[in-house]
């Protein structure tokens, strides 16, 4: 009775995901499924992006849970709720849902308008090319006003392992339709809204601790709230997410 209260009160949690609507950086690194169940909680260290087009950045700390089924399924604040439907670690493929918060009241223009919570939809599909890179893939929908924004994003990530761990780095792009671009940064009409490069490192402190962090860098182009009606004025902003996540096995 205890571990089912349990479970239901991770998959609730894991439908909490700290995350502005970002637009960029949604591919999954993901493992494959565990031989056994296993749990983990922690704390995380978020710096974000508090609107899409990343005029200002947050900080948050929040609590950590993974929970990872034999079966495929998994539950975190990180990579919110989903299933992998691959048992291989030479590829992966599956679907995930998480929340999005979009644009406060306080970051709308004209050009770029506020943007209520909505549920992110995603399938996502992974493949190893040889045995030095990860070729990843991503289809989202449920963004925008709408909700009928769409973007198909593209990487890949290499890495090396440590004596701990690993330290990996990807590069990737996002192609957006034409609500996807016109809601998040105010360009209106379907195109690549954006790349961006990431840097990932794990490394186990003990057997039942580790850490992860992240840090993205993206390059995003967005119509400038300056511009006049009408017009094509488009220019470039750099945001950043980073998290640091302390984990403990249980």
């Amino acid at each position: 009775m205890k571990r089912s209260i349990a479970r239901c009160l991770l998959v609730c949690l894991a439908i909490w995901r700290p995350e502005c609507a970002l637009a960029w950086g949604t591919l999954l690194l993901i493992e494959a499924p565990p031989k056994q169940d296993t749990l983990a909680i922690g704390g995380t260290m978020w710096s974000m992006p508090r609107a899409p087009d990343g005029a200002h950045q947050t900080a948050l700390l929040t609590p950590a849970i993974e929970y990872d089924r034999h079966d495929g399924w998994f539950a975190s604040t990180e990579m919110g709720l989903g299933f992998n439907a691959s048992s291989s670690e030479r590829w992966q493929a599956g679907l995930r849902l998480w929340p999005q918060f979009g644009r406060d009241r306080q970051d709308a223009s004209a050009s770029q308008p506020r943007l209520g919570p909505r549920l992110q939809k995603q399938l996502f599909a992974n493949g190893m090319l040889g045995d030095i890179a990860l070729l990843q893939s991503a289809v989202s929908y449920g963004s925008g006003q709408s909700q009928n924004g769409v973007q198909t994003e593209l990487g890949l990530t290499s890495g090396l392992p440590l004596a701990r761990g690993f330290v990996g780095v990807g590069l990737a792009a996002t192609y957006g339709n034409r609500t996807y671009r016109r809601d998040y940064t105010g360009i209106d009409r379907a195109g690549w809204s954006d790349w961006s490069w990431t840097v990932n490192v794990d490394h186990r402190v003990t057997a039942v601790w580790h850490v992860d962090a992240q840090y993205q860098q993206a390059s995003v182009s967005v119509r400038p709230a300056s511009a006049p009606p009408g017009s094509a004025a488009e220019t470039r902003v750099r945001p950043y997410t980073a998290l640091l996540t302390v984990w403990r096995d249980l």
